[in-house]
């Protein structure tokens, strides 16, 4: 019996010591569970603290970036600092901007005169590619360079034919009225190498006497009640008796085929009624302080020349629309590049367009067409374009069509863009 109960005791005391060591494991878990948890919440306190919004690595890199931006900005204020020394007294040029930014960023604008301190810069690569706006890095004045005929290549020119010039200012303005929605008196007409030449953006309402004297002779206007703005030259011939010797020079010029490849002369009162529309002093009060003269309306050279610019035809590649003098009398003119000639367009497929204001008013309430300063080799007529496009000519005491006068700005002057198809001069 003794010995079963040290058996029994023995079983017991081995079985205590196994519950001993089944208890010591148990809290040894526990003990490793609140340590893991611990070190977890370390982990992620120490992580939150590195890779937070505000962690250390992220100030590090913010910090990095401030400093590469810092950088940048301050190397691009040295050259506009340096832009600045050379004599300029306040602001910076928009061409030399654009300059000094096009070193360091990817996205300037390829127009100067869009550069404003609103522009947000993307850095090249070299630099970092961030974004920096430009008020971070000048909020100056930014003076606007504008362009002038001679810095404009022939297809940037095209652009700008048919866009408004909003601020130009002569002592006959008030002649040309237009409606709510044209934004300007003054259309872009032509440009060459040296000049930029205005049309007024509808027929003038009142004319000017001839040769520019007070009280002179005015051809009759309106009378023709269909047609309220057109003009007869029936007043003003015996002003003129010289014909083609009384065109100015300038005039000479804008009809070359006439007067200076012939040479021809006339006395016929088509040429007495071009002189008129020529005669610089007789339109003295639509030239402004920026222009060099101003005449009564294109002859038919410079109108041709304006519309092959802008309406370009592969087949015709030296131009599709051609003028030339023909006699004493005057034009004739071609729609097929000058394989063929006539007084006028004989098929309606080869009018001009008469969507586009530049060339063609297509509303006939005012007056039916334009007179140019060109006279036809049909008789005794002058020539002119009407509402819907047709190249023509009418008998020079025709009271239907009217003037749109014709001005050439001075080489020197400048246009900056202002808006969709709207420039101003920079004065």
């Amino acid at each position: 019996m003794q010995e079963k109960k040290k058996i029994i005791k023995g079983r017991g005391i081995i079985t205590m010591k196994k519950l001993r060591l089944k208890e010591n494991k148990g809290i040894t878990l526990i003990a490793l569970v609140i340590t893991i948890i611990v070190l977890l919440i370390l982990a992620g306190v120490s992580i939150a603290m590195l890779t937070g919004q505000n962690g250390i690595l992220t100030r590090v890199q913010i910090a990095k970036e401030e400093t590469e931006k810092a950088s940048v900005i301050e190397q691009v204020q040295v050259d506009i600092l340096g832009e600045q020394a050379e004599g300029k007294e306040s602001g910076i040029d928009a061409g030399a901007l654009q300059t000094i930014l096009n070193e360091y960023f990817t996205n300037v604008p390829t127009d100067a005169n869009e550069i404003t301190t609103d522009l947000v810069l993307k850095a090249n690569e070299d630099y970092g590619g961030y974004d920096i706006p430009l008020s971070d890095i000048y909020d100056g004045e930014i003076n606007i360079k504008g362009i002038t005929a001679g810095e404009l290549t022939d297809d940037q020119k095209k652009e700008l034919y048919g866009a408004y010039v909003t601020n130009y200012e002569c002592s006959s303005n008030d002649a040309i009225e237009t409606e709510e929605e044209i934004p300007g008196k003054w259309m872009i007409f032509h440009i060459d190498d040296d000049n930029i030449y205005l049309i007024a953006s509808d027929y003038i309402t009142e004319v000017p006497p001839a040769k520019g004297v007070e009280g002179g002779n005015i051809p009759s206007m309106g009378s023709d009640s269909s047609y309220p703005r057109g003009v007869s030259f029936l007043n003003i011939l015996n002003d003129y008796p010289n014909g083609s010797a009384d065109v100015s020079d300038i005039g000479k010029q804008l009809n070359k085929s006439y007067f200076i490849d012939n040479p021809y002369s006339s006395t016929y009162e088509n040429m007495k009624s071009v002189a008129y529309m020529l005669d610089t002093n007789a339109w003295s009060g639509f030239k402004g302080t920026d222009a060099d003269y101003a005449i009564g309306g294109p002859t038919i050279e410079l109108l041709f020349e304006s519309y092959n610019d802008t309406h370009t035809d592969t087949n015709y590649p030296g131009g599709k629309y051609k003028a030339k003098a023909t006699s004493s009398t005057g034009y004739e003119i071609s729609a097929d590049g000058g394989n063929s000639w006539n007084y006028i367009i004989t098929n309606p497929l080869d009018y001009l367009d008469s969507s586009n204001p530049t060339y063609v008013i297509n509303s006939a309430s005012n007056a039916y067409g334009m007179w140019l300063a060109s006279p036809s080799a049909n008789d005794n007529n002058v020539m002119y374009l009407n509402y819907y496009g047709l190249v023509n000519n009418n008998i020079y005491d025709n009271a239907r069509h009217g003037f749109r006068p014709i001005v050439s700005l001075s080489s020197d002057v400048q246009l900056k863009k202002t808006g969709d198809n709207t420039y101003e001069i920079i004065k």
